[in-house]
């Protein structure tokens, strides 16, 4: 069974009663080792009539910056040498050296004067209150996070609590972001706001300049060539393997594809959408045009988009309820399936794209199969809506006694109690439906919610299929449940050395994970970022198996049934 929250020390983490400082996995003891957030004494305004924004986190490996070259890959704003200069910087090549400063991400800073104020680390401030450009030149690992009209960038190294850089948008609130780390230009972070519109920009760029605007960014205004607005983004990502190609959802259940090459103004429309329950794909008339398709996916909100590993295939889910994949070159539905309640808010690949999580309102962790075609187990632990989910790339199984080897997977989800699962995976547990008499023949006919699952053979290509009766799947148990957060969680992060989570108030928590909570001296996250990417590729080849001839971590050989 999980391993309570009470398990943790005494300690109280933030000064809210009832947190502890570390809770305890079958590895050992993860720490909580600092806090991020926005500072208190920053007034925010929330644009439009939606109320308060849902802070949303993304973890951002920024490698070493290239060499000058000649061209720039934006330009930069005329009213400032030093925003030029910034811009200079972000030419082609590779870098040859990287710079470190108190154990952060490789971060220099020009010291102009004794005193400093504002307590972030990339910023100095002389005794007349000039700031210093700090010097970005390293690789790094950064997170950033939104609250209300403000973009936040920290440094995930950094023990500092105030981020490193705000980012203010004056006409509406940024929703989501995400980052690109492959990106061959500057562009490498897309930004989706309230009003629907979405802004790219160089990370780098927007670390080295000491202003609170967007600087040299692109805007890609959502409006058609009437001038209709749409509705606010959901979600934003970026197309693995196609360079410079991004999707942007939207609440009125459309996705948009777009290219960060073209032009964001240019004119661009789409045919009306009859039936607001039918997919339709639409591609803009003018090779000109930005946004280059149209994916009306469903009716009301997308509320996630997650791209396999490979960027093959596309993963939405939506206010419908549903899991739908895509084949995205093909623009064709492969599979889909049902939440047993309600809406589903979540979704993530393994890292050798075989598997889906998706959570919801239902409360529930589903696993989905992408050689099946279907939902292959299903978790029960958190006790209010499943906000974010994903698999830990970074975590190695235990070495087997056992003949035949094992996939393994651990995965983790939040939720809006508060509570941080951990949940362990093996394949073999669920490989074959439990009810299946000896004969291996299905026992439901076609008209019964069960008979996808227990058959024997995928269901046909681009089928919708109805949610499974729970007895006929096999159900998982939490490996641990944890109290992280007094306010409701938003997002989940795994990295080499930790486990980050965000709550939907912007204050964010590092867990250290044991081989590295128990080092005085803890490595350098940016030091690691080449590292990382190796790890991820090797799973996409080769999953965890128990039974592999090393691993850094022990833990229970088999996933916990009740």
């Amino acid at each position: 069974m999980a391993t309570s929250s009470s398990a943790g020390g005494s300690g109280a983490a933030g000064g809210a009663p009832g947190l502890k400082t570390y809770f305890k996995t079958p590895e050992g003891r993860h720490k909580l080792q600092y806090e991020k957030t926005h500072s208190p004494s920053v007034l925010h305004y929330n644009h439009g009539a939606g109320g308060k924004t849902v802070s949303e986190m993304t973890v951002a490996y920024l490698k070493e910056k290239p060499v000058a070259q000649g061209s720039t890959p934006s330009t930069p704003s005329s009213g400032s040498g030093m925003r030029s200069a910034a811009a200079r910087l972000l030419g082609t090549g590779n870098g040859n050296r990287t710079l470190s400063f108190a154990g952060s991400n490789g971060v220099s800073r020009a010291v102009s004067g004794s005193s400093r104020v504002g307590g972030g680390i990339g910023m100095s401030t002389s005794v007349s209150g000039s700031q210093a450009v700090v010097n970005y030149d390293g690789k790094g690992t950064y997170i950033i996070f939104n609250t209300a009209d403000t973009l936040f960038i920290s440094d995930l190294n950094s023990h500092d609590k105030d981020p490193v850089k705000s980012i203010h948008f004056s006409n509406s609130n940024p929703l989501c972001h995400a980052f690109d780390s492959e990106a061959k230009d500057g562009h490498d972070l897309i930004v989706g706001v309230w009003s629907g519109d979405v802004y790219s920009m160089s990370l780098r760029q927007q670390l080295q300049d000491p202003g609170k605007k967007p600087v040299a960014s692109q805007h890609f205004i959502n409006k058609d060539k009437d001038g209709t607005a749409n509705s606010r983004c959901t979600c934003v990502a970026w197309v693995p393997e196609r360079e410079g190609i991004f999707v942007v959802s939207n609440a009125d259940g459309n996705l948009y594809v777009y290219d960060k090459s073209k032009d964001g103004n240019a004119d661009w429309t789409f045919p009306t959408v009859k039936d607001q329950n039918q997919l339709m794909i639409s591609h803009a008339k003018s090779s000109k045009s930005n946004p280059t398709a149209r994916w009306h996916i469903c009716q009301g909100a997308i509320n996630a988009i997650s791209f396999s590993p490979d960027g093959a295939y596309m993963a939405t889910v939506g206010r419908d309820g549903y899991l739908r994949v895509f084949d995205f070159a093909k623009e064709q539905l492969i599979f889909g399936g049902k939440s047993y309640y309600g809406a589903l808010l979540c979704c993530s690949w393994s890292a050798d794209g075989k598997y889906l999580l998706s959570g919801g309102e239902d409360d529930l962790v589903q696993v989905w199969s992408m050689d099946d075609r279907k939902m292959v187990a299903w978790g029960e632990g958190h006790t209010s809506w499943v906000s974010s989910v994903a698999f830990d790339s970074y975590w190695s199984p235990p070495n087997s006694d056992e003949a035949v080897e094992s996939v393994m997977y651990r995965f983790g989800s939040v939720g809006q109690d508060t509570q941080l699962l951990l949940w362990d995976l093996a394949m073999d547990e669920i490989a074959v439906p439990l009810r299946h008499p000896s004969s291996g023949s299905p026992t439901f006919s076609s008209g019964s919610p069960s008979a996808h699952w227990d058959s024997a053979c995928p269901p046909p290509t681009g089928v919708l299929q109805p949610s499974p009766r729970m007895r006929d799947v096999p159900k998982l148990s939490p490996l641990v449940a944890h109290r992280v957060h007094a306010d409701p969680l938003s997002g989940l992060e795994f990295t080499s050395e930790s486990i980050v989570t965000i709550c939907r108030e912007g204050l964010i928590k590092i867990w250290a994970r044991p081989l590295h909570s128990e080092n005085s001296q803890r490595p350098n996250s940016s030091e690691l970022v080449a590292g990382n990417v190796i790890s991820k590729d090797k799973m996409i080849t080769s999953p965890n198996k128990a039974g592999a001839s090393s691993s850094s971590f022990k833990q229970p050989s088999s996933v916990l049934f009740s």
